[in-house]
């Protein structure tokens, strides 16, 4: 019954010989990413376990290889979305034979340890591939330039896009009553012989939904992805989803789509993608606001103050005396508090590579490392770690540049976008990993952001600056 993961790439295929290759990633490699879940697997001896997503877009890598190359313009973010998926093979073929600096085991060994070690490490390195690099690939090559029936490619990935949030949105209201995932008991009787690690939640009396992405907070970094896009979408795209859904009532397609996102991400009950949400819109008002340069001082000021405030009083709802009862709340707190004392001396033990992602010790009986920068400082150590901080460090210094050149509405609104995006997915990030759905779509974002080349305004042209309002009558 696991062969169904292979429907993905069938389907693929036979878009992308009756149609074109974007059509293969709006129609078949999008749905598989947002509507599928990613931790059911399909293992066939001596290969590399795959998923939904995986089948899906070794297709597109095939095709985008033939037909779309020619495009490709060689820059430093390739180098370092490169490095970092072969970060994680390293640290997983250094995890323990070669680990330490200690070569000479390499030849003293048991061959076996050292082949499982080898194979594990490539294992990993193909999962970046199909994870990390043909993801940059897509959003570099094709969102930004082509069209789909008609239509610019970036409004339709994003009217996809949205769409299908909106419709896990709607099909996760039963988890957030029942607090059962209807995701996994629809999949599991196709994958009767895997087990599921990821456990329904519960958290004021309802569940916390998580939709076919694992986890509650995973899934509120996804619908704060869809939130952006649905708010630029409605932006510069004023005729899309006007039409009403049913006669006499006042409901519109736009309308219901945004909603429901909202209500999506109300759903999940996750703190990190709330407050990554209240940044992102502060941010975007401070750019709207003032200069570029003015904005960004005061954001990091308040960010700063935020920052020095919240460790403050986080330490003080977080010493509990023993035996004192604890609410589900300061029980989160004080978890995540603890990982950092009980993973420091562990990181600084192997600095380079770390202990590598499927064979790092549990410290203090926390297998769940619930901090994207941390969990890379562990498993993949300070290389690892300072790759993934110059993509986003490269991803927010382009973007800035591309704000301070006068450009039209519609792509200043993207770049507003993107930058509220980055800094909500960062804000989030430091509650939890960088897995699932959420890694295949930051670097296809990450893609995207560097194939963006939006030409300039001259002076008496188009205004680069939509009206103020218009941001803040979406949310009203």
């Amino acid at each position: 019954m696991d062969l169904i993961i292979l429907i993905p790439a069938v389907a693929c295929w036979v878009v992308l010989a009756r149609g074109s290759v974007r059509s293969a990633l709006i129609n078949v490699y999008l749905p598989s990413v947002l509507l599928l879940p990613q931790y059911f697997e399909l293992r066939f001896t001596h290969f590399p376990p795959m998923t939904f997503a995986a089948t899906a877009i070794i297709p597109l890598g095939v095709a985008i290889w033939v037909s779309e190359m020619r495009c490709w313009r060689l820059d430093w973010m390739d180098l370092l979305v490169l490095l970092f998926a072969v970060s994680a093979g390293l640290s997983e073929g250094l995890s323990t034979v070669l680990a330490d600096g200690k070569w000479l085991r390499l030849f003293t060994s048991p061959a076996e340890t050292l082949q499982a070690d080898v194979n594990n490490g490539i294992f990993q390195f193909i999962a970046g591939i199909t994870t990390v690099i043909l993801p940059y690939m897509l959003g570099k090559l094709l969102i930004e330039h082509g069209e789909v029936d008609g239509q610019p490619m970036r409004k339709m990935l994003v009217r996809r896009m949205v769409v299908l949030l909106a419709i896990v949105a709607a099909i996760s209201v039963f988890d957030f009553v029942i607090g059962s995932s209807l995701w996994q008991r629809v999949f599991r009787h196709f994958f009767p012989g895997q087990i599921v690690y990821w456990p329904n939640q519960m958290r004021w009396g309802f569940g916390r939904i998580a939709g076919p992405y694992g986890h509650a907070i995973l899934a509120g970094m996804m619908f704060l992805m869809g939130l952006t896009y649905c708010v630029w979408l409605r932006m510069f795209a004023p005729d899309w989803g006007g039409r009403k859904v049913i006669n006499g009532l006042p409901l519109t397609l736009r309308g219901l789509v945004l909603w429901a996102i909202v209500a999506g991400l109300l759903m999940t009950q996750s703190r990190g993608p709330w407050l990554g949400v209240v940044l992102a819109l502060v941010f975007v008002f401070l750019m709207r606001s003032f200069s570029m340069g003015k904005a960004t001082a005061i954001f990091l000021l308040l960010v700063a103050a935020f920052s020095v405030t919240g460790y403050y009083f986080g330490n003080k709802y977080s010493e509990v005396a023993p035996g004192q009862p604890i609410s589900e709340e300061q029980d989160s707190v004080i978890y995540r508090r603890n990982l950092i004392r009980n993973y420091a001396p562990l990181v600084m033990e192997r600095k380079a590579f770390g202990w590598g992602i499927t064979t790092y010790p549990v410290m203090g009986g926390q297998k769940s490392i619930d901090n994207e920068f941390l969990m890379l400082a562990v498993t993949q150590g300070f290389t690892g770690l300072g790759l993934f901080v110059a993509i986003v460090a490269g991803c927010a210094a382009r973007l800035l540049w591309l704000a301070a050149r006068p450009m039209l509405a519609e792509d200043q609104g993207l770049v507003f976008a993107h930058l509220a995006l980055l800094i909500g997915l960062m804000t989030a990030l430091s509650t939890v990993y960088l897995g699932e759905q959420v890694m295949l779509l930051f670097f296809l974002i990450v893609g995207w952001v560097q194939g963006m080349n939006p030409a300039r305004v001259t002076v008496g042209g188009p205004a680069a600056i939509a009206p103020r309002f218009q941001f803040r009558r979406v949310l009203s």
